[in-house]
């Protein structure tokens, strides 16, 4: 299983184009199964955050200038699994939002969200 996150284009958010461009993939055959990515546009850059799996299921981060070519930076993430818990295991599936001036972060934990998920505050951001 190689899942990649490729470019698509629409202009009604219901009929899309596919381009067949890869945006993201693994940095090698460790990682793979990239999937349900969010992505907003803010102060000139597109900013991405999804889910890949490498040693276990991850949040990954990347940014992009032109929403074409992107630069992973999962370092700067700020989210991992926990020491113990119902996320210790894994970490996948982000949603953001802004809300109230704080950005907003759902995922889920082990089990694809089986034993529960969580909601993350970007502090400093």
């Amino acid at each position: 299983m190689n899942h990649v996150i490729k470019y698509a284009e629409s202009r009604d958010g219901i009929h899309w184009t596919p381009t067949g461009r890869i945006c993201i993939q693994g940095k090698d055959e460790s990682e793979y199964a990239f999937a349900r990515l969010a992505v907003i546009h803010e102060n000139d850059t597109y900013k991405m955050w999804y889910s890949y799996r490498g040693k276990h299921y991850l949040i990954g981060y990347a940014e992009s200038r032109d929403g074409y070519e992107w630069i992973r930076m999962d370092d700067r993430v700020g989210i991992d699994v926990s020491p113990q818990g119902w996320d210790s295991e894994m970490i996948e599936y982000p949603s953001i939002f802004d809300h109230q001036g704080k950005r907003y972060m759902l995922y889920s934990g082990n089990g694809f969200g089986k034993t529960g998920f969580g909601m993350a505050v970007l502090i400093g951001g």
